[in-house]
């Protein structure tokens, strides 16, 4: 999944929401606000960044939120660190997925398109919705400092920026700066002094609020009757549009093989040649020896057979003068 949770990559338009946090222009009984140099700023936030850190150890999970331009968006977030499992599930604009991290194992992610799907139900597995890709070397922390709403991460994104800290009577703190371009930025510190909301604003069209939670935590994988391999899911894929695709091939490799004739008679190795680097191609794009080339009288015959439905599909492409005929078997 990419950083979409990240601030600095949350940038659509928007009308403003209040969220959870404490509105600007609300104040505590007590309240005492203190402007900041830049300097200052990044310093505190970093010293709240790693409180938040040490927070982060035993588990952590949130939630956001966002609207922009005539939609809204929202995603929930955990990170098991004891467990070695994160989850991201992300529903905004142009993107609705779930991804699981398992540590020394590797990454679950939603089946996102209608190939994806179509191939999943010819291998006779309609109830996958997940593609499992291993990664013996996944390390949950930094997976989810880069792919989730990490924290300590989102309150040290950009800090450089010259603002103010407001300490309540109850010993949270707020911090507001503005970047110096659009954005708004506020953070939520508890008595404890960890992160437990932010709230960016890109005037005129972008608002969104994150909320956070520390603790241990549980996530729950997809089973296997949910889950298709990566290596079986390209596969399926490679194999999904079998008649099209070798269609498409042996069209494209007669074409190929008239180019280099160049109105002269083609020539029988010259048509070999052609046809034998186009499926090459085919089947390197596809990670998959799909197509098979045998050399016949006159020219070859490409071949394909579906592993899974059986189907087979065959066409032999030919020299003919200064043509190059196909045709179907």
């Amino acid at each position: 999944m990419l950083r979409i949770l990240r601030p600095a990559l949350l940038l659509a338009t928007a009308s403003v929401t209040a969220g959870v946090l404490v509105a600007p222009g609300a104040a505590f009984a007590a309240d005492t606000t203190t402007t900041l140099t830049a300097t200052q700023m990044a310093q505190a936030l970093k010293a709240a960044a790693g409180t938040t850190r040490a927070a982060e150890a035993k588990g952590w999970a949130g939630d956001f939120r966002m609207t922009g331009g005539g939609e809204s968006g929202s995603a929930s977030f955990v990170t098991d660190p004891v467990g070695g499992r994160a989850s991201v599930k992300a529903a905004v604009p142009g993107l609705r997925e779930t991804t699981y991290a398992v540590a020394n194992r590797g990454i679950y992610e939603t089946l996102t398109t209608a190939k994806q799907r179509a191939a999943v139900k010819m291998i006779r597995k309609p109830g996958a919705t997940f593609v499992f890709t291993p990664k013996t070397t996944l390390n949950v922390t930094s997976w989810a400092r880069v792919n989730s709403a990490d924290p300590a991460v989102v309150l040290t994104d950009d800090i450089e920026h010259a603002g103010t800290r407001t300490v309540h009577d109850d010993r949270s703190v707020t911090y507001r700066y503005d970047d110096g371009e659009e954005g708004s930025y506020t953070y939520q510190i508890s008595a404890a002094g960890v992160l437990t909301g932010a709230r960016i604003n890109y005037e005129g069209y972008l608002d969104a609020t994150y909320t956070w939670r520390y603790g241990a935590q549980r996530i729950t994988l997809p089973t296997t009757a949910q889950t298709v391999g990566s290596g079986t899911l390209t596969k399926a894929l490679a194999y999904v549009d079998l008649a099209a695709d070798v269609r498409k091939l042996a069209k494209r490799g007669a074409a190929d093989v008239r180019t280099a004739a160049n109105k002269h008679t083609v020539k029988v190795s010259v048509l070999r040649k052609v046809v034998k680097r186009d499926v090459a191609t085919f089947n390197r794009t596809a990670k998959v020896k799909v197509v098979t080339v045998t050399d016949i009288t006159g020219g070859v015959r490409i071949s394909a057979k579906n592993p899974w439905t059986g189907l087979k599909v065959t066409y032999t492409i030919k020299a003919a003068g200064k043509k190059v005929v196909v045709t179907k078997k």
